[in-house]
């Protein structure tokens, strides 16, 4: 692959129409990506769904919003340390500078998350099991639309979001620039492919893999084999920025919650420290174990954006080749990736099984199941009713609700239920517990929410 055209400006204008951008600095086309994902609604919804813990009392803890711009700051880092290491090698053409790359990656990072469901992965797991629940709400489907739903993605619903429906409905969505969209895209494959299968995770849905391929080919992205391809080189800094958030920080968070002590996350965090060039700094601190701590997670995150780096710049040729498949902080090669594992292990063994976390995680089954089945069949008798004339109330409150999501003239049974998927992936966290309730006064649910 090649900087030159892996790092274009070019946007997805009306009509689908590759647009190139002025010659000025290559840096401000990246900061407008940045600040269309800042200005959008869909990053704006962030911060009301949920980081780990649900609807915490605790006005502490991360939201995916606070997550996102965290893991947004870290990337920055990383891509200008990379930017900056290119261009004394002489990879970069003069055009292209460390901080170009660095707002680069910032800007993929700030969007990694954006097509999250309410309640996070648990929202994820929820959307996917209504499916399994419900097959015949998938007849007429083609197996490739099946998978899509079957394994709802939060990845690939992001995709969606920012190329059609934020800012530009369905015609170009945020029209951010082609690096930016590559950047973003950490599973660049559909669910139906060799490696969707494989990896149980996808990126790009049926409904947008006419686009993908036109992105790829901007981009000069290797295809693997049909409609797989290689990474965008910098998907590895994005994927290492928040790994190294959410090792490190949702153990943060559980201390703040009473979880974990302490002693036992600041042990872990020193480990990294100490490969770093901050070793020790945090003992100038007095008995304050909040303020140690956060300096101790900035030492961390410094020692592991240098562990990123020196992973990225090893195999680098690997990585422009398309060929190289690990992550730069695989716990199984990276020189700190051990800690990195027990620390997701340590969140995994005590974090994850919280019983309030579980509790919350299993109302968002309920409560997604219940509106996704109302949604449904609210469209489904539209789309089956003369006009949308006699189709019951029940059926006109779900049609009220999904607003600009409704069906159109002319939609395919996927393309109706992507558009419910849409209304219901955008909740936050709170509007679909306050949909759910208000759907049960109705007596159109029947769910303890």
């Amino acid at each position: 692959m090649d900087w030159n055209t892996l790092l274009s400006t070019a946007r997805m204008e009306r009509n689908h129409v590759w647009v190139p951008q002025g010659s000025g600095d290559e840096r401000s086309q990246w900061q407008r990506d940045h600040d269309r994902l800042i200005f959008s609604g869909a990053f704006r919804r962030l911060a009301l769904k949920t980081q780990v813990h649900s609807l915490s009392d605790n006005d502490h803890v991360h939201t995916r919003l606070s997550h996102s711009l965290e893991v947004a700051s870290v990337g920055r880092s990383l891509g200008v340390r990379l930017g900056r290491w290119m261009r004394e090698q002489g990879l970069l053409s003069g055009q292209h500078s460390d901080l170009g790359i660095g707002a680069l990656v910032q800007a993929a990072c700030l969007a990694h998350d954006i097509g999250n469901p309410p309640f996070g992965h648990a929202g994820e797991r929820a959307m996917r099991q209504f499916f399994e629940s419900r097959p015949e709400s998938l007849d007429g489907l083609t197996s490739a639309e099946r998978l899509d739903l079957l394994g709802f993605e939060g990845n690939a619903q992001g995709f969606r979001v920012i190329t059609c429906l934020e800012r530009h409905w369905l015609d170009g969505g945020m029209r951010l620039t082609a690096a930016t969209l590559g950047t973003f895209l950490k599973y660049p494959f559909a669910a139906a492919s060799v490696f969707g299968q494989t990896k149980c995770k996808h990126g790009v849905n049926q409904a947008e893999l006419p686009f993908m391929r036109e992105l790829a080919c901007q981009l000069g992205l290797v295809e693997k084999i049909p409609d797989v391809w290689a990474r965008h080189p910098l998907v590895y800094a994005v994927e290492a920025a928040d790994d190294i958030c959410y090792a490190l920080i949702d153990l943060e968070d559980a201390v703040e919650l009473g979880h974990l002590d302490y002693e036992e996350v600041s042990s872990i965090m020193k480990e990294l420290v100490d490969r770093g060039a901050r070793r020790n700094l945090y003992e100038q601190l007095l008995d304050d174990s909040d303020a140690k701590l956060e300096l101790l997670r900035s030492a961390a995150i410094d020692a592991l954006v240098n562990e990123a780096q020196a992973r990225f710049q090893a195999h680098y040729d690997d990585i422009l080749k398309g060929v190289f498949e690990e992550d730069l902080l695989d716990w199984r090669r990276a020189s700190a990736g051990e800690v990195i594992q027990r620390a997701k292990s340590l969140a995994h063994e005590r974090i994850y099984v919280d019983l309030t976390k579980q509790s919350d995680e299993g109302r968002c089954d309920h409560l997604l199941g219940g509106v996704l089945s109302h949604l449904i069949d609210g469209a489904e008798a539209f789309f089956n009713s003369d006009g949308g004339t006699n189709i019951g109330s029940k059926a006109h409150d779900a049609l009220t609700r999904l607003g600009k999501f409704r069906p159109q003239p002319g939609d395919s049974k996927y393309q109706r239920l992507l558009r419910v998927t849409d209304y219901v992936s955008a909740m936050t966290d709170r509007y679909l517990i306050r949909l759910a309730d208000d759907l049960k006064r109705l007596n159109y649910l029947d769910i303890d929410s």
